[in-house]
């Protein structure tokens, strides 16, 4: 009895210092999480400094930049300062999400921002009244948050209007992710969750060993999703029942995993990248890829291979049967934690120097490379 209670407060402690960490990282190094996507032609990405930009896939040059103002909609501004910069508006921990000609943030304040995609003018703007360590999904015309008061809150997409709420029994750091009128997110309560998307019922719970903070993957009928119990899960999306568990990692599942050609590829902090069949979750490569440090970025798919980048920005290319490195970039001096993005056959890496890189899934060759500071 004793030893148990002895490992629970242990994995408190430990998920206590990784949210401290995460909050305070300005003072330390890495003030943030942003990231970046493509979407309708334009490459959109958040910044270090608080800001969004809206940028040429092909060049990196800027078509918008927008940052939140005292006095838009009436919301309240919050600045932090660290090591004599301001930070206006609060920190990101996710990428932008790009629907229906309207981008949506989320800061770590709380504050869901609408953008309009052409002029980058702000459309509406929400407060959750909690802190968030994740991004904004959206599906079915409504805009999805976590936060750590342990709910996921849903927003109309056009107005930012309250649709609904659900709670958990603890925070709630992961992106959500929706399919087929369905959102699923995971909790630190270990439990991973699909609700109906319309109106927030619980159709399923699935319970893991471990807190959740990785957005699931939908595939085919099918969530994917890795916990801190240093297991991978593929449960059935209708039932919640369990399909399979992959148990041969060694430490915890941090980002969301991606799909090609029944496999799936799943980075991990033991700093190895997974081959599962999609199907059985048996290893596909002879052995898993080292990627020399911690995975906490999500790999991606590009023109036939696969991306993956470590904690310390060295980003390689897979050959997606094998796992075998057909290319590696060395060139980014700062940590890469945020998910990569892909479009056309180029790589788009947002790193903590405030940089954003454009890389050819090919070769590994830099085509532009581009500060996001003002």
């Amino acid at each position: 009895m004793f030893n148990t209670r002895r490992a629970r407060l242990k994995k408190v402690l430990i998920i206590a210092t990784l949210l401290v960490a995460l909050i305070l990282s300005g003072c330390a190094g890495a003030r943030s999480w942003p990231g970046s996507l493509v979407a309708e032609g334009t490459l959109y990405a958040s910044t270090m400094d608080g800001r969004v930009l809206a940028l040429n896939p092909d060049s990196g040059s800027r078509k918008w930049d927008w940052q939140p103002t005292a006095g838009q909609s009436g919301q309240t501004v919050s600045s932090f300062s660290c090591a004599g910069s301001q930070l206006v508006g609060g920190l990101f921990y996710g990428a932008p999400a790009v629907a229906n000609g309207t981008v949506y943030v989320v800061f770590h304040t709380g504050n869901v921002y609408a953008i309009d995609a052409q002029s980058g003018d702000q459309i509406w703007y929400y407060n959750l009244h909690s802190t968030v360590s994740g991004g904004v999904a959206v599906g079915n015309d409504t805009v999805f948050v976590g936060t750590a008061d342990g709910k996921l809150t849903a927003l109309d997409a056009g107005n930012g209007s309250f649709k609904w709420e659900f709670t958990t029994k603890n925070e709630v750091w992961a992106t959500p992710a929706v399919a087929n009128g369905v959102v699923y997110f995971g909790s630190l309560d270990h439990n991973l969750y699909a609700l109906n998307a319309v109106d927030g019922t619980k159709k399923w719970v699935f319970p893991t060993g471990g807190e959740i903070a990785s957005t699931p993957l939908v595939i085919q009928g099918v969530v994917y999703i890795g916990s801190f119990d240093n297991k991978f899960y593929a449960v059935d999306a209708n039932t919640g029942a369990q399909k399979w568990v992959f148990e041969g990692a060694g430490n915890w599942f941090w980002s969301q995993a991606a799909y090609g050609n029944g496999t799936i590829y799943a980075g991990n902090l033991d700093h190895n990248v997974y081959a599962l069949g999609a199907g059985n979750g048996t290893m596909v490569w002879l052995k898993p890829f080292d990627a020399g440090s911690l995975v906490k970025a999500s790999p991606v798919i590009a023109g036939g291979v696969l991306v993956v980048v470590s904690e310390e920005g060295k980003v390689y290319g897979l050959d997606l049967k094998t796992g075998e490195k057909k290319w590696e970039f060395d060139n980014i001096k700062a940590k890469v934690l945020s998910p990569l993005d892909a479009a056309g056959g180029v790589v788009y890496i947002n790193s903590q120097d405030n940089k954003l890189y454009a890389l050819d899934s090919q070769t590994g060759h830099q085509i532009w490379g581009v500060p996001l500071t003002k």
